[in-house]
């Protein structure tokens, strides 16, 4: 068992500062807090290059050693066949300056012979001219000049030698291709296997002038790239090439994307013929997190080498091309996306790749592309594949490819468009654009498909496209949750009686929506104010001492419903006093004897009751109706009448008509 120490001691005159200690397999090692030896306390922290020092340090040890320290270095730290392990401790740094490599363990490959037979297809053994020259546990590179369809890219394949019989040299697994143009084998030399980890960092301090990868293992017998930070460069974070297995599993960002100027900053660049890789950690803005390139120039084979069972599963952000990209080289990957953003999910160009599970989320090209080029057909099973950008299929298939049980969701355009002899099997399509299948060629067969409300358009054809099928499952799915109020909606207006109030939409997780609104008194439903597509409301009277709230309700075809309810508003106050449009008006003759007669006005908004009140010279009389009769007290007063207005959920208003003199 692995077990920290939680003791720290001082080494007096050791150089060493303060170390800790981890109990490993093999007993007690030190690690140091500080730069490992005087020479490098020398270097740390200064613009000076320790890259010597450095390889000084690293050829002075053997099995694990760990490097603390901030340090320049103006040429490649080849770390040496002794050591196992390297580890990079946290804080500490690597700051490469001019083009080269920070890290490299690097092995050998040797031209041997060139046969004078193919090295054929699905067999396990191959006819030598040099037998001697062969052992049980060797490794060869077996290839030639053969190029994978479309390219001019050579493969080869590396293979463990498990017997020799007289001529024939027995091979630890198959071959996937023919090699028949001059085949020629090399043999391999794998370093020792070799941990690089830690929590340090290692970047370019001028990535523009950096065409070198930051990490490079050249024939490894499975390298480990574990927990670094790596960043800022022209080209690739880690190139491996030529290696068998092991692990890259570290986090990898903001490396070049520049074509223009030959920068390809590939997360992790998987080349030649490297067997068994696991690509994982977190990799972002970079071109590709993943790729699969040829290998790098073998005197007398040349650049030649096909990655092969490989498995690529890290998790990529925004990457500034496809997410995860299978150049042409390459056989029998395993991709399990983990793709965010972007401008690409996963692009398939490799024969015989295998996609299975994992997500592809908010990209801006497909989801999934099938290159024209490819000649084995990839398969997919079971990806989910959502929210892309309205430039991207979720499938765009420009060959054959076999898919099965995908849930697409919420994305633009045409979700899967196919070329010919692809089938999809079950899977569904939910929310997002209408059509779900496009046929752009012949002979394939879309079956069991679940599609939501939203497709409106099941399939298409192109002109000339015959023999295609679909079969639309009778079973619909699910819809997906609910869209989600991140900030509620809120009313605004004047909260009295005859205002016009207005809601907004609030915020949401997902957009566009299509809006709906109930506006509610005291938590009650309003009469003809339910499920309204407009934003307005007039108070009414019957407002008047309630609260209003709305119900706001987030429609988007395939999702269920989602609700918000606004806060509610203050009180509803009473509205503005009645306004007479027509003033009440005091006519007749002001003499006793005489009836004097008053208007009672036009009022706005309409009075429901209107009431007078007589007075004579401000005293009231004790009149109410619309009429008086002038008494001879009367003669030498002002006779007026005051007009009362009211509506209910208003102020009551009061309007004087001008009074009458009473004369005798």
């Amino acid at each position: 068992m692995r077990r920290t120490i939680p003791r720290r001691i001082f080494l007096a005159g050791s150089g060493l500062a303060v170390l800790g200690f981890a109990d490993l397999a093999n007993g007690l090692v030190a690690y140091a807090a500080g730069p490992q030896n005087s020479a490098l306390a020398a270097v740390s922290g200064t613009s000076a290059d320790a890259a010597g020092a450095i390889n000084d340090y690293l050829r002075s040890k053997t099995g694990a050693v760990a490097l603390t320290g901030d340090y320049f270095i103006d040429s490649v730290i080849e770390i040496p066949a002794a050591i196992s392990s390297f580890e990079l401790t946290a804080g500490s740094r690597l700051k490469v300056r001019g083009d080269h490599t920070a890290l490299s363990r690097t092995g050998t490959i040797v031209y041997r012979e060139q046969l004078k037979t193919a090295m054929t297809k699905g067999k396990t053994a191959i006819t030598v001219g040099q037998p001697t020259a062969y052992r049980a546990n060797d490794y060869v590179l077996l290839a030639g000049d053969d190029t994978t369809s479309g390219t001019t890219d050579r493969y080869g394949y590396l293979r463990r030698v498990t017997s020799v019989s007289g001529t024939t040299v027995n091979l630890d697994k198959a071959l996937p291709r023919t090699v028949q143009i001059k085949p020629r084998v090399a043999a391999v030399t794998l370093s020792r296997p070799l941990k690089i980890f830690g929590g340090g960092e290692i970047f370019h301090t001028a990535p523009m002038s950096s065409s070198s990868p930051l990490i490079r293992m050249m024939a490894v017998d499975t390298p480990q790239v574990l927990g670094l930070i790596v960043h800022d460069n022209g080209a690739a974070g880690v190139w491996i090439a030529h290696c068998r297995n092991g692990v890259v599993d570290c986090t990898i960002s903001d490396l070049l994307d520049d074509e223009a100027n030959d920068k390809f900053g590939y997360g992790v660049n998987v080349v030649g013929s490297t067997r068994g890789l696991t690509v994982r950690g977190t990799i972002s803005r970079v071109r590709h997190a993943v790729t699969t390139n040829s290998g790098p120039f073998i005197s007398v084979l040349g650049a030649a080498g096909e990655p092969e069972d490989c498995r690529f599963e890290c998790i990529a952000l925004d990457c500034t091309d496809k997410s995860v990209d299978t150049h042409r080289l390459g056989w029998n990957t395993t991709i399990v996306p983990n793709v965010t953003g972007g401008r690409g999910g996963v692009q398939v160009r490799a024969d015989n790749t295998k996609i299975v599970g994992g997500t592809i989320v908010g990209s801006a090209g497909p989801g999934i592309s099938v290159h024209p080029m490819v000649a084995v057909a990839p398969t997919v099973t079971g990806t989910a594949i959502s929210n892309l950008k309205p430039s991207g299929s979720a499938i765009l298939a420009d060959s054959p490819v076999s898919v099965k049980d995908v849930a697409i969701r919420d994305s633009y355009g045409v979700h899967i468009v196919l070329s010919s002899n692809s089938t999809v099997i079950g899977g569904s399509i939910l929310a997002g654009g209408a059509v779900a299948v496009r046929f752009r060629g012949s002979n394939n067969s879309v079956t069991d498909i679940q599609c939501g409300n939203n497709i409106t358009t099941p399939y298409t054809e192109d002109p000339g496209a015959t023999h295609n099928v679909f079969r639309m499952s009778t079973t619909a799915p699910e819809p997906m949750a609910a869209p989600v109020a991140t900030k509620p909606p809120s009313i605004s207006g004047t909260f009295a009686v005859g205002n016009q109030l207005s809601v907004d939409d609030g915020t949401w997780t997902i957009g566009p929506l299509t809006m709906a609104f109930t506006w509610m008194r005291d938590g009650v439903p309003i009469s003809n104010a339910t499920n309204r597509t407009y934003r307005t409301y007039d108070v009414v009277s019957a407002d008047l001492g309630k609260t209003l709230t709305v119900v706001v309700t987030a429609r988007r075809a395939g999702y269920a419903d989602g609700t918000a309810t606004s806060a509610p508003t203050a009180t509803i106050a009473a509205g503005l006093a009645l306004v007479p449009v027509t003033v009440p008006v005091l006519s007749g003759t002001p003499k006793p004897g005489q009836t004097l007669t008053v208007t009672r006005g036009t009022w706005d908004p309409s009075a429901q009751n209107t009431s007078c009140k007589w007075f004579a010279n401000g005293v009231a009389n004790g009149s109410t109706g619309t009429t008086y009769l002038v008494k001879s007290s009367d003669v030498g007063k002002l006779i007026t009448v005051a007009v009362t207005a009211t509506r209910t959920g208003w102020t009551t208003a009061t309007f004087t008509a001008v009074g009458l003199s009473i004369v005798a």
